[in-house]
């Protein structure tokens, strides 16, 4: 008698992989062609930022260097993937609130788009922010505070961009780790008595920033990891989810 119920629930669970699948194919290869498109633009975009730095750097940018070509191409390509992923952001928020918005409680469907809100506006202007305000404020303290009559001043065009983009690849690995634990704890992959996957994400998170993070960033890697990942961690636990039983609330939003 219950052979057709296990396989209405196995087909209903295929219907969900496939949806799935294609979201994510959908934003793997919206990413591709935002990289694309990035590409063109790129170097337009960092000249207009150089121009926002307030750097002596004299008419012809002589004292502005690049000191190893590689380097520079890095730079390049790490801008574009940061350029490719804010803005990919919107999307795939998008994505995600449709795919799981038919299986979640009023409350939750109101903790999933706080958090997708979050990471579609907050993370791309705090980005903004950093590229076109805190960054040229930061270099004018340098600039006031650090300079030394009668020794000139020249510039590591890689480094001053690595500062930049290591900021920005910060907030766009919280934004992607709060989503992923909060994600899984919805889905039903962490539970309090089960943290293993939580950990396996968080380790995930925080290794990801200790590989990536630009040698400017040295000496505060851990540091910068740790309280990446805990922050993100932290604002997932908000999520009004309670694991391994629902109890009555979970009842009563059903009924809402």
């Amino acid at each position: 008698m219950t052979q057709p119920h296990i396989v209405e629930g196995k087909s209903h669970f295929s219907r969900h992989l496939v949806e799935l699948h294609t979201q994510l194919r959908v934003s793997a290869i919206a990413l591709g062609l935002l990289c694309v498109f990035w590409s063109y633009f790129v170097d337009n975009i960092m000249t207009a930022w150089i121009e926002l730095l307030p750097l002596q750097t004299g008419p012809g940018n002589e004292n502005m260097s690049i000191y190893g070509p590689f380097d520079w191409v890095e730079v390049r390509w790490s801008m574009i993937l940061v350029l490719a992923f804010t803005t990919l952001l919107p999307l795939s928020s998008v994505q995600i609130y449709w795919f799981s918005r038919k299986g979640l409680y009023p409350r939750e469907r109101t903790w999933l788009s706080a958090v997708l809100l979050l990471s579609t506006t907050v993370v791309p202007l705090l980005i903004v922010v950093i590229w076109a305000f805190a960054t040229p404020q930061l270099f004018n303290f340098a600039a006031t505070t650090s300079t030394i009559d009668g020794i000139g001043v020249s510039y590591d065009a890689s480094s001053i961009f690595s500062l930049a983009l290591g900021a920005s690849w910060i907030l766009i690995i919280w934004a992607l780790t709060i989503i992923s634990i909060g994600m899984a704890r919805l889905y039903g992959l962490v539970a309090i008595t089960e943290t293993r996957f939580r950990y396996r994400l968080l380790a995930i998170s925080a290794g990801t920033l200790l590989l990536t993070l630009p040698v400017e960033f040295d000496g505060l890697r851990i540091l910068i990891s740790l309280t990446t990942v805990f922050t993100a961690d932290v604002i997932s636990k908000a999520i009004p989810i309670i694991y391994p039983l629902w109890g009555e609330e979970s009842l009563n939003d059903s009924l809402a």
